[in-house]
């Protein structure tokens, strides 16, 4: 908007008096409580957490009941810097992950997720690419994704509300996009979007290789890299809020319920400090008008939501200026 707080103009009201021309100067502070410009001053995010209840990683294909202790550590220690930091959050479930981990233990994970500002989110059953399912398919993914998270929200006295797709892959036809949306309405979801991605997932691949080999030497290193290169993706990822919209509008974090987050969610948290964020709930940002953007972007793969809107209100944005993760983690153990 280009508006700055405290920024003062004079303006000249001309008052017509008498038959004669008076002019009276009047000195006005602008205001930044202006809907837009209040963004531009006080800029908000919403942290979520994908694949609860246990994101293994290093390229695993599931989890079992034996990594139970492994799992109830990296929420607790995720849930206990969420409340430290008071951050609303929301984690989405993969139906699936929980009955491999055990019932009971996945369970018992689960509801912690429901207590206070903590909420869930349906993740699918099995988390599938469904550019690879028929909609029939996608639908028995959703109805059968709500099995445990469900019932623990209600228990709780909240309603289910967000559905995210795997991967963010949100129907790769007009047809599949569309049916998929009209299915996930009737059944009173509302689709979670995220709009700040740091590729955790894939430094997490590498962390938990180098910690099965005590390679102490290249796990601090990848942890002060991650941190390094999440600072550049949230600043990447408003400037190109800013170029779509002109300003910065409430944003969406997406991270993976997973070793390396339970092990740096501290000094992650912080930088959002840092850098001025407030944190609140998904429910916030996505009330905010720019969230209410027509959803008719048609892609085979999960951009963030600045792209999609960039692409939805014909502003072309240049992605190659996005920072790539470090080559010698993606190379790691390979």
């Amino acid at each position: 908007m280009g508006v700055l707080a405290g920024l003062s103009v004079r303006h000249l009201l001309c008052v017509l008096s008498m038959g004669r021309l008076k002019f009276v100067c009047v000195s006005v502070s602008l205001s930044l409580a202006w809907s837009l410009g209040a963004f531009a001053q006080s800029r908000t995010v919403a942290i979520t957490v994908d694949d609860l209840p246990y994101a293994i990683g290093d390229g695993a294909q599931a989890v079992s009941p034996s990594d139970a202790a492994s799992a109830e550590e990296i929420n607790r220690k995720l849930l206990s810097a969420f409340k430290h930091h008071h951050v609303p959050v929301t984690g989405f479930v993969v139906q699936k992950g929980v009955e491999e981990l055990g019932a009971a233990a996945g369970t018992r994970i689960l509801r912690k997720w429901t207590n206070g500002e903590f909420d869930l989110g349906n993740h699918t059953y099995s988390h599938p690419d469904i550019n690879q399912l028929p909609l029939a398919q996608i639908e028995d993914e959703i109805v059968r994704g709500e099995a445990i998270f469900i019932p623990l929200m209600k228990q709780a006295g909240k309603k289910p509300d967000f559905f995210r797709f795997p991967m963010n892959h949100t129907g790769d036809t007009k047809e599949k996009h569309e049916q998929v949306s009209a299915f996930l309405s009737r059944r009173g979801y509302r689709l979670a979007k995220c709009t700040i991605d740091n590729s955790d997932y894939l430094f997490n691949d590498a962390y938990v290789q180098m910690l099965a080999k005590h390679d102490e030497l290249s796990a601090r290193k990848l942890r002060l890299e991650y941190i390094s290169y999440t600072a550049a993706e949230i600043d990447y990822y408003a400037q190109l809020s800013k170029q779509v919209f002109g300003y910065e509008p409430p944003q969406v974090m997406v991270l993976h319920d997973n070793r390396l987050n339970a092990d740096m969610i501290e000094p992650l948290l912080a930088l959002f400090e840092k850098k001025q964020y407030k944190f609140v709930s998904l429910e916030r940002v996505q009330s905010d008008p720019t969230y209410q953007t027509p959803d008719t972007y048609i892609t085979k793969y999960g951009p963030m939501w600045g792209y999609r809107w960039a692409a939805t209100r014909g502003v072309h944005v240049d992605g190659r200026l996005e920072p790539d993760p470090p080559e010698w983690i993606l190379k790691y153990g390979k």
